[in-house]
């Protein structure tokens, strides 16, 4: 009886640790910023991964790449970005939506939905925001949520703290991962190592831009790569450096 109960909660535990589940790529380098159909194409022969920025216009019923509600009259819809792509399956993509919220997450979810579909790549997607209710609603979806948290400078001066800073700002974080418990969590490079020492339990994607194609920016972001901690790093780099 003890040995059932034990396989029971092992398989309860195994069922709620969303930490491992997705199938990241060998390489942790991945492209920043593929805003361009052109750019879809050209870097999905040099990286496993993509990062785009997107908004879910309401009036159009459409996931549009783009970081700002502007970027919608350029008409480039997540659906033609995607399609633009010669193997779409073979790719991870970070999709980053600039204007998700609780309000807006299920019709985004129900545009996402016949997206990964289509292009058989639903297990292959990371959503993320800031928004946490919105990220609960994506999370119930299936999809893998990302939970973007700001770094510590922003944080100085929404609360004017001068000093103690990070065990505050981690103290936020923790509170904003122990209610959503999403597959990972991002930031900026410079939360390294903070973010990684503070929540070794977590999967911890990084950007490490806007920054050149320098041998002293290669070193510190292969640098960041070597931390099993980290699972993806974001570069502006005309290749992968890990």
């Amino acid at each position: 009886m003890k040995k059932i109960t034990f396989v029971l909660l092992s398989l309860l535990f195994a069922s709620c640790n969303n930490y491992n589940s997705f199938d990241y790529p060998k390489t942790k380098t991945w492209k920043h910023g593929v805003y361009s159909k052109e750019d879809a194409r050209k870097y999905e022969k040099v990286f496993d991964g993509l990062e785009v920025d997107v908004i879910f216009s309401i009036k159009k019923n459409n996931i549009f790449v783009g970081r700002v509600e502007a970027d919608t009259s350029a008409n480039v819809p997540l659906d033609v970005w995607l399609s633009k792509l010669e193997k779409p399956k073979k790719l991870r993509y970070w999709i980053d939506f600039k204007n998700l919220s609780e309000k807006n997450a299920a019709a985004a979810c129900a545009v996402l939905d016949s997206l990964t579909e289509k292009y058989k790549i639903f297990d292959k997607v990371f959503v993320e925001s800031r928004d946490i209710e919105a990220l609960k609603i994506v999370k119930e979806e299936g999809y893998h949520v990302m939970y973007w948290v700001e770094n510590i400078n922003y944080w100085k001066k929404k609360i004017n703290q001068t000093h103690k800073d990070s065990v505050l700002v981690c103290k936020i974080i923790r509170e904003g991962i122990e209610e959503l418990h999403p597959h990972a969590i991002s930031c900026e490079y410079t939360m390294y190592p903070i973010l990684c020492d503070s929540f070794p339990e977590q999967n911890i994607h990084f950007w490490h831009t806007p920054k050149k194609y320098t041998p002293e920016n290669v070193e510190y972001t292969k640098m960041m790569c070597e931390d099993k901690r980290v699972k993806i790093v974001l570069v502006d780099y005309p290749n992968p450096v890990d």
